[in-house]
């Protein structure tokens, strides 16, 4: 049975892991709209490491792909290295061959 939404008791800090009536509850949607949001993909994927019968979702994850940032933070990791290697784009000078 699932617990409704107001009856759910928040914790003080969101925890690194929640089960689908936490996440649900921290944005206040019901669990039924927190599936929809996993099955159209704006959710990422449950968390590796726990049992198919008690799903959990790394938090961190989940307010990375809520707020639009990368899902990867190596993206951004090989742009800022790709700069240092190559600096800014703007004035740079061409090799010469």
């Amino acid at each position: 049975m699932t617990i409704r939404k107001e009856s759910l008791r928040l914790p003080r800090r969101t925890p690194a892991y929640v089960d689908r009536e936490t996440g649900a509850a921290e944005f206040c949607i019901s669990p039924e709209t927190w599936d929809r949001w996993e099955k159209e993909g704006r959710l990422p994927s449950p968390a590796p490491g726990f049992p198919p019968s008690t799903r959990r979702w790394r938090w961190a994850d989940v307010d990375r792909r809520m707020s639009g940032k990368p899902d990867n933070d190596a993206d951004a990791f090989v742009a800022s290295a790709d700069r240092l290697r190559n600096g800014p784009k703007k004035g740079r000078r061409r090799a010469l061959t």
